[in-house]
């Protein structure tokens, strides 16, 4: 399902496609999914968890660090993920918005998991920021990932880290910690 919808898109996908892809019978095919959109939406469920796994062991590897550090290896993590997987990332960021409001909601959910990793940054400001913030971050972040992937370019998103850093850490830590970690950022890419 994966690799058909990235190279056809949602809407042009038929289930013999996924069927000849896959090398199952459509009898097979329908005694594990109700519909194509069943199937879209399993698969879509066991990416998401992979993306999340890997941004949590990212974030998590960092235990101890500031919250900007976890946060920039969780997002690197995410971030190397689609790049290696370009269909994975098609399939879950861009195709997902054409699979019809289950997956919309699906999409959702998402977007609201990956909050916490930001949200947590509240107890490193002095200031009230509003309770929107983490998910404003979140779907700003999700709209640079679908135009970039939209145009070919997942393979650039790791080279995104930096500013999205200065991006995420600017309402908690204000214009100069925003452009410290950014500089962070760029360090621990030519680092590596």
């Amino acid at each position: 399902m994966i690799g058909v919808v990235s190279e056809r898109g949602y809407p042009e996908t038929r289930v013999v496609d996924v069927i000849g892809t896959a090398g199952v019978s459509r009898k097979t095919f329908y005694q594990l999914f109700a519909s194509k959109e069943d199937c879209f939406l399993a698969a879509y469920d066991l990416l998401l968890g992979n993306l999340l796994r890997d941004a949590t062991k990212g974030f998590e590897s960092r235990s101890g660090a500031p919250w900007a550090g976890r946060v920039a290896a969780g997002l690197a993590a995410l971030l190397e993920h689609l790049a290696k997987h370009p269909d994975e990332a098609r399939f879950a960021i861009v195709e997902v918005l054409a699979a019809g409001p289950k997956a919309l909601a699906r999409r959702d959910a998402a977007l609201r998991q990956f909050t916490g990793f930001l949200d947590a940054g509240r107890v490193e400001t002095s200031v009230e920021l509003p309770g929107i913030t983490a998910l404003s971050l979140a779907g700003g972040i999700n709209e640079l990932l679908y135009s970039e992937i939209l145009h070919g370019e997942a393979a650039r998103l790791p080279n995104r880290l930096p500013d999205l850093m200065f991006w995420i850490t600017l309402p908690f830590l204000g214009p100069d910690g925003a452009a410290a970690e950014r500089e962070r950022a760029v360090r621990s890419m030519l680092e590596r």
